[in-house]
């Protein structure tokens, strides 16, 4: 691919947007993306002649690399496997810090997923809000020496959400799987100065869940963990698989899972705020675990989700569960970046904010939000927190936005091509791309 053709109509691109929790893939235009797969990556010693990569599907890349085996996808990640870790390329700055990782998850997408080459598409990548002029620079490096990507723009996961929801000027709070972030978009750029985060979010639900099935039940079995057969009709024998050389890392985010599942069957948010005295109203339900055990919650239900509005007051109710003791509310976050904004900009941020990420589809979480906002924001303003009613649209706004970003007439100029990076080096990006 040339480099004058970006000045056209018809580009090639993929969109990739890795986030914490799972890999988004597909092509530019489409209204949601064709490859949904974990973002972490089993990791084995290797040969130690390069990196080895097992897709899953039986199909492999090789690179010059740190002689591990790299194992990506669900397929290898949802059986008992022997001596695999499970790793994230993030490090605990929500921040690509493992690049061999990431190298190998876009290599899986692309090559293996979407089945393309990825020297023959332009790439639109989707990166943290909170990214660092460091790490921007250095994934510019990976596209272009590592995948042969002829040209690529880099994308703040905010300012892409604002853009599938056709606005250039909005407050996106993404509520994630690590994190929960708040941003200020104006004009379709953000402004870095007033990006608030908190811990409050998926994987501290999933922990939470994780602590009330053992509390009530026992330790939670991964599903590789056992078999089920049936013997009558109706009736299943539980038989324990051997656990030999299970490392705990893969047994932890293979729990995780069946936690992840627990949550998101069973989660409520309350109206209001949620006092423990009410709790002896509230519906039992029953919820059946993978092993055929089954569950009965009731206040448990909203003491989960109750931690992103009441992080201090609810912690002690789930054994081994720790925050940080300066863990800021989801409400506290949102308010922080607001007071962030010069004053003539909050008007558009009060009556402009937008709901996005897999996490805010907890059952209210929304409506709460809001009704929190209100008694945090001046009196007599008006405030707005919109959220796609389509449960793909919200999970998938980063995503989408860069579809949709990607796809324009006008957006084709903005390409940093090959050219450029071999002539002005990845510092360029900075200015390409702000």
């Amino acid at each position: 691919m040339s480099n004058n053709i970006y000045g056209g109509d018809e580009v090639n691109a993929i969109v990739l947007d890795l986030g914490t929790h799972s890999c988004k893939a597909g092509y530019s235009g489409d209204d949601t993306p064709k490859a949904v797969f974990p973002s972490v990556v089993g990791v084995q010693a290797g040969s130690g002649n390069g990196m080895e990569v097992d897709t899953g599907s039986g199909a492999g890349a090789g690179g010059k690399g740190s002689g591990r085996k790299l194992s990506v996808g669900f397929q290898p990640l949802s059986t008992k496997q022997i001596g695999m870790e499970v790793q994230s390329p993030f490090g605990p700055d929500d921040l690509f810090s493992d690049w061999e990782l990431v190298e190998a998850l876009y290599n899986h997408a692309m090559k293996d997923r979407l089945s393309v080459k990825p020297e023959e598409f332009a790439l639109m990548l989707a990166e943290p809000t909170h990214n660092s002029r460091a790490a921007r620079e250095r994934l510019v490096e990976l596209v272009f020496e590592g995948l042969q990507a002829p040209a690529l723009y880099l994308a703040r996961s905010a300012m892409l959400s604002a853009f599938a929801t056709a606005r250039q000027t909005a407050l996106v709070v993404d509520a994630g799987f690590r994190a929960t972030t708040a941003a200020a978009v104006q004009d379709g750029y953000v402004l870095q100065k007033t990006v608030s985060r908190t811990p409050l979010a998926g994987q501290l639900l999933d922990t939470a869940a994780q602590a009330v099935a053992d509390a009530k039940y026992s330790p939670l079995r991964p599903r590789y963990s056992f078999r089920r057969t049936e013997v009558k009709p109706g009736e299943f024998q539980l038989t324990s698989v051997d656990m030999a050389g299970v490392t705990s890392s893969f047994r932890l985010w293979s729990t995780e899972q069946v936690a992840a599942e627990l949550k998101e069957a069973t989660c409520r948010t309350s109206e209001g705020r949620f006092y423990e005295a009410e709790g002896v109203h509230v519906p039992t339900v029953v919820y059946e675990l993978p092993d055929g055990q089954e569950l009965l919650l009731g206040p448990e239900r909203f003491r989960m989700p109750e931690l992103f509005f009441q992080p201090a007051a609810f912690v002690g109710q789930f054994q081994g569960l720790t925050l940080a003791p300066d863990a800021r509310s989801v409400p506290e976050v949102v308010a922080d970046t607001i007071s962030k904004c010069d004053v003539d900009l909050r008007k558009d941020m009060y009556s402009g904010a937008i709901l996005t990420g897999g996490t805010s589809l907890i059952h209210g979480f929304r409506e709460r939000l809001e009704k929190e906002m209100v008694e945090l924001v001046p009196s007599g303003t008006k405030l707005k927190l919109a959220a796609a009613t389509n449960s793909v649209e919200r999970r998938f706004s980063t995503w989408i936005g860069g579809s949709i970003l990607s796809s324009l007439g006008s957006f084709q100029q903005l390409w940093m091509s090959k050219k450029e990076y071999a002539e002005h080096g990845a510092p360029l990006v900075n200015r390409k791309c702000p």
